[in-house]
């Protein structure tokens, strides 16, 4: 009985997935990063909305502030801190609900 060209490509494939699955926890696990381009492997930190409403930016510089509103999220909303700006006026966040990256202020949200 011949052996199925199959297996070796399923055991080749779930070795590849293990091996994935072990990259991603380093790099989560990674907690110093800086949060610019240059270090891509800063983790999310999970953190929630605490004002009643905030804005989510597509744009922040610490010159001109917060630009181009692009949603709005209610007190609760779960969001994936990136990072927080060096002035700690605002943080780039992934908002959960819809899947956007975005701008927020700082006091409006609290590191679970």
């Amino acid at each position: 009985m011949a052996s199925s060209p199959r297996r070796p490509l399923r055991a080749g494939a779930a070795a590849l997935l293990a091996a994935a699955a072990l990259v991603g926890l380093a790099g989560t696990a990674r907690a110093d990063g800086s949060g610019t381009i240059n270090d891509p492997w800063n983790p999310t930190r999970a953190a929630h909305i605490t004002c009643d409403t905030a804005t989510l930016f597509a744009n922040y510089s610490a010159g001109g502030g917060h630009r181009d509103p692009i949603a709005t999220l209610h007190k609760g909303n779960y969001i994936g801190v990136r990072y927080i700006t060096s002035n700690n006026y605002s943080a780039d966040v992934f908002w959960h609900g819809t899947s956007k990256w975005g701008f927020v202020l700082r006091d409006c949200f609290t590191l679970n």
